[in-house]
């Protein structure tokens, strides 16, 4: 604008790689600022992108699109164009750049979208259209180191969550690298999975495995907690307690406990059928961990590890043998007290395999 474009709206989009999402945009406009956006379901049907000339384009090989809003009739082939036209805007330019050598297609990931609109009456000058194209290479240049690490953390963030993927960006990435932590360790097992392994096809064994992560899983992340591993059915999770303090941690930990056994409740009141074959155990416990890599020097495990690990675990078992859904070590009801949403009763001294000496067991109660 200071070069004497009159730009009313600058736009960029391009593809993620997201468990949730398929594109991000960020939008400038002269009145609003700065937005970003996510989007789910590009490639559906009537879907925004679908619709969009950067669609139009990518689908016929062009790089360039180019419509006076006011006056041509190819505007209302795009709900896009017509919705600027009737905000004011005049003129309209689409720029595609591509990453690399490689084809650009309508599913690409490695390349950019950039649309360029103004609301002035004469619409963009033939100089103002030169030079929105030499300001794309080094525009291109820039966001693509921003995508790169978007797309990095999204990919670390889910595959091994936030606190993980925070650490290995941070550079904790060799043999040995760590620290120690205490925390509220939260660990669930899926009851009967065998069984229902041979059951149920592929698919439906791992339509059920979604349902309850959703509900174990999910009721860690709502409380704030770090899902570490999930191996096969079961879910480590915990909760540092260096920022919140021991009974915070404590007590968010058997707030996810009942927020698990909730969610399955409800689903299973819902007529969920997945929800109906599901039942699970959860062991809480209390500890010093050390969190950090292990493993080969070409293949790292990032994790936390230590005796702690080994009683939450064992704690999960006893809710089994004990008929209790939620089993919580001594440690937690130390620290955790009774909250108002919760209450705890002991189940007695109890010999844990592996433990030395026997342990207090607590049964969460709502």
């Amino acid at each position: 604008m200071a070069a004497g474009v009159p730009l009313a709206r600058m736009h960029v989009g391009f593809r993620i790689l997201h468990p949730l999402f398929d594109g991000m945009s960020i939008s400038w406009t002269d009145d609003a600022g700065v937005e970003v956006g996510y989007f789910e379901n590009l490639d559906a049907d009537n879907s925004v992108y679908r619709l969009s000339p950067f669609y139009f384009m990518l689908s016929n090989q062009r790089t360039e699109f180019r419509a006076r809003l006011d006056r041509d009739a190819c505007v209302e082939n795009f709900p896009l164009l017509v919705q600027l036209r009737d905000g004011g805007h005049t003129d309209y330019l689409a720029l595609i750049v591509a990453f690399g050598s490689a084809p650009l297609h309508p599913e690409s990931h490695d390349g950019l979208g950039t649309t360029w609109a103004t609301k002035c009456p004469e619409g963009f000058t033939e100089d103002h259209v030169c030079a929105m194209r030499q300001v794309l290479a080094p525009l291109a240049l820039a966001l693509r180191v921003v995508i790169k690490d978007q797309i990095t953390r999204n990919a670390l963030n889910t595959f091994h969550g936030p606190l993980v993927g925070g650490r290995i960006l941070s550079g904790t990435i060799k043999r040995g690298d760590g620290e120690r932590l205490t925390a509220a360790l939260w660990y669930s097992d899926l009851r009967n999975s065998t069984a229902l392994a041979d059951q149920l096809s592929v698919e439906g064994f791992l339509d059920l495995l979604n349902v309850y992560f959703d509900c174990a899983a999910g009721a860690v992340i709502e409380q704030g907690g770090q899902v570490l591993d999930i191996v096969g059915d079961a879910i480590l999770a915990f909760f540092p307690s260096e920022e919140v303090g021991e009974e915070a941690a404590c007590a968010a930990a058997l707030r996810a406990a009942m927020g698990a056994q909730s969610r399955l409740a409800a689903m299973k009141a819902d007529g969920c059928s997945r929800a109906a074959e599901i039942d699970f155990g959860i062991g809480v416990h209390f500890g010093d961990v050390v969190f950090g890599n292990a493993g080969t020097a070409e293949r790292l495990k990032f994790g936390v590890i230590g005796r702690a690990v080994n009683e939450v675990a064992r704690n999960q078992d006893m809710s089994k043998l004990l008929g209790q859904p939620i089993v919580v070590s001594d440690t937690v009801a130390d620290r955790a007290g009774t909250g108002q949403d919760y209450r705890l009763q002991s189940l007695g001294m109890h010999d844990l395999r592996g433990m030395p000496t026997a342990r207090r067991l607590w049964a969460l109660r709502t």
